[in-house]
């Protein structure tokens, strides 16, 4: 008896050693998992398979069914498997030479047939998606478009339109089949949304014309853990000095500062290069994209938000079940990315992750506005001189009761000055400074 109750205890004992040691592992900096001192490669910090038809595919498709004079949003969550089925392995044939086509006449063109229009985010370069053209000369790689054209009835036309140079490049034949689009519109899973397009600022932007009832969404959130990105940044631990200056813990060797920032939850990536060398506007997007497949671990979709020439960035945006993820400075829903020939510059991502959705009491839907209702509630303010854009998108709120638990709020928001912000706090900010405050 007394020796079995002996071994309970040193079984309970080394039961409770084990699961300290797991904690230690996954919670400290670099003590218990520093590679050995000779180097070696590096360790990718992510454990998400991320596609670049995904990363890259486009923030709108709308249907312009102009026979019916109608206008359908399709939702692009549920057409992920589309692009990846066919985007890669369907050609659009030959890219003509651009011609010159204002934003105001392209939206003419789209009301003469019936099109399916594809918007994006930000200009992508014809070098991403290089397989998918046939001979493209090697001077178009960077050339750019921010919407595809496909014509419902008759497929084989097709074009890409850059509404930042206001040029139309036609295609001359595809491999798209009606059938091939049917798949696409008729989708069992696809939600389609009638919408209106606004002009707002020499652009159109698609608004739905009915109230929208959008989920509440919940989420069991993890922290990862610091030595996940150390031994991602350093081949060699050895020579890492590790400070901790308020909430922030820096690790740093000779040409590398790690910054992980325990109250925004952020980690933040210095690198001197001296060899800059050039680089083409694809193969920027590509490297960057390499990096965020490397270190991005969020667990739904990512897609590429938009490029700031002056300073080289890429941006990618975060989103849940097809609508992009807004916090109040970001911090939770923007992955940066700086990169040069010779490598990666700087980085800033989030280290918290959504992973197990929760159903919680409470309500479980929001009716928004339709589209018309808040283009008259902007209108009414006076502020449209200052809208890039206008969007549904999820608010990332941290729940009072369980630090581990976040709530995702349905919102309308508006772009401004490259920043999102919601209608509501937009409209209050201009009045504010409308009256001096």
């Amino acid at each position: 008896m007394i020796w079995s109750k002996i071994r309970q205890l040193l079984l309970i004992a080394l039961i409770g050693l084990s699961l300290f040691l797991s904690f230690q592992i996954w919670t400290t900096g670099v003590q218990l998992r520093e590679p050995s001192s000779g180097g070696g490669s590096t360790v990718p910090a992510s454990l998400v398979d991320r596609s670049l038809v995904e990363v890259f595919s486009p923030k709108k498709i709308i249907w312009h069914r102009n026979e019916l004079d109608r206008k359908l949003d399709i939702n692009t969550f549920y057409t992920v498997d589309w692009f990846e089925e066919y985007l890669s392995e369907t050609t659009f044939g030959e890219v003509q030479s651009p011609q010159r086509l204002s934003f105001s006449a392209y939206q003419e063109y789209l009301n003469e047939e019936s099109w399916i229009e594809f918007i994006f985010d930000a200009p992508v370069p014809f070098g991403i998606f290089e397989n998918g053209f046939s001979d493209l000369p090697t001077d178009y790689e960077n050339r750019t478009f921010t919407h595809v054209l496909m014509n419902k009835e008759n497929p084989e036309l097709a074009g890409f339109y850059d509404s930042h140079n206001e040029f139309l490049y036609q295609i001359d034949g595809t491999e798209y089949t009606e059938e091939i689009l049917d798949e696409l519109l008729y989708s069992q899973d696809n939600i389609m949304t009638d919408v209106e397009a606004f002009q707002v600022n020499e652009r159109f932007i698609y608004l739905p014309v009915e109230e929208q009832e959008v989920e509440y969404r919940d989420y069991l959130v993890e922290r990862l853990p610091n030595n996940l990105f150390v031994l991602q940044f350093f081949s060699d631990t050895s020579d890492i000095d590790a400070r901790r200056t308020g909430n922030t813990t820096r690790y740093i060797d000779l040409t590398t500062e790690l910054r992980i920032n325990d109250s925004t939850n952020t980690l933040m990536y210095l690198r001197q290069r001296s060899d800059m060398g050039q680089m083409t506007f694809s193969e920027r997007l590509l490297s960057s994209y390499q990096t965020l497949t490397q270190i991005e671990n969020w667990t739904e979709h990512v897609h590429y938000q938009g490029y700031v020439p002056e300073t080289q960035e890429v941006t990618y945006q975060r989103y849940i079940q097809g609508y992009p993820i807004y916090s109040y400075q970001q911090y939770e829903s923007m992955i940066e990315v700086t990169v040069v020939e010779s490598g990666l510059t700087s980085l800033e991502v989030p280290i918290r992750v959504v992973q197990t959705p929760l159903t919680l009491t409470g309500e479980r839907t929001k009716t928004l506005p339709s589209g018309t209702e808040i283009m008259a509630q902007l209108e009414e303010a006076g502020t449209m001189e200052n809208i890039e854009d206008i969007r549904i998108g999820l608010t990332w709120t941290e729940s009072e009761e369980d630090e581990r638990v976040v709530h995702f709020e349905p919102d309308w928001y508006v772009e401004t000055q490259d920043n999102w912000i919601e209608v509501s706090r937009f409209i209050e900010s201009q009045e504010a400074s409308l009256n001096g405050f």
